[in-house]
């Protein structure tokens, strides 16, 4: 039944299928820098973001070609771990995301606090260069992306994919999400940026043949605080998840509320 956003809810669990792009920020770890525009100004309370605690970050891209919503793109930004009131020890956080529907826009942030908002994406490979171009914009200026990636492939590396799960992966991957807001404007409604008031955690898995690509350029920001204007330490050597890669996203486990 659909809600006040007018569209319908979707709760966890979610399997789903795609391809995916991994831009790895300080794959050897000594990160401690939490970067301007790292969290969207509109999604979090004030301070819940200050204590964080460095570690490998990510920037994902992902294009869903099969999800309890439709087909969708993301784009989203892991900075690392934060301090979490709910563990003894930190957990990681998506803290920045777009997503090319509403209905996934309104889902995520209703069922796992990830604070998702609405862009434009353009994926493009050049029959001349073999390169592949990715572009992510605001809808109100779609000529103006705040991020762009441009890859190629890496000769023979790149022809070998093997079978690889994140339960192979050394590190926790839990995530504690905070409570968000939601963005009480008529075109936060329609986008369906609802808000919360409870912390979720949740595992996600991933699983499917991967390669690895280059990213030869990249550009982030436009200034705004919409997204982090530079992002340090990515790693030049890109993990490409091959069309068939299978994502399950659990349902949230709701936290008691917090202060922090």
């Amino acid at each position: 039944m659909a809600n006040e956003y007018g569209i319908e809810h979707a709760p966890g669990p979610w399997e789903c299928t795609g391809e995916s792009w991994w831009f790895t920020c300080y794959p050897f770890g000594g990160n401690k820098n939490n970067v301007p525009g790292a969290a969207n100004v509109l999604d979090f309370h004030p301070g819940v973001n200050d204590k964080f605690d460095g570690g490998i970050g990510m920037i994902m891209v992902v294009r869903y070609s099969s999800t309890p919503v439709g087909p969708y793109d993301e784009l989203l930004y892991i900075p690392g771990y934060y301090d979490t009131p709910h563990a003894s020890s930190s957990r990681y956080r998506i803290t920045n995301i777009y997503v090319s529907s509403k209905e996934t826009t309104y889902n995520g942030r209703r069922n796992w606090n990830i604070p998702k908002h609405l862009a434009v994406f353009n994926f493009d490979k050049s029959e001349t260069t073999g390169q592949t171009t990715i572009t992510v914009a605001h809808p109100e200026t779609p000529d103006n992306p705040f991020f762009v990636a441009v890859l190629k492939d890496i000769p023979v590396v790149s022809s070998i994919g093997v079978p690889l799960s994140t339960s192979l992966f050394p590190m926790n991957l839990e995530f504690h999400q905070p409570d968000i807001k939601a963005v009480d404007t008529p075109q936060g409604k329609a986008n369906g940026e609802t808000g919360t008031e409870t912390w979720q955690s949740f595992s996600p898995w991933m699983g499917g043949k991967a390669r690895f690509v280059k990213c030869v350029d990249m550009k982030n920001g436009n200034g705004d605080g919409t997204w982090p204007d530079k992002v340090d330490g990515v790693w030049g050597a890109v993990l490409r998840w091959d069309a068939g890669m299978k994502l399950k996203f659990p349902a949230g486990t709701e936290l008691p509320k917090s202060n922090l």
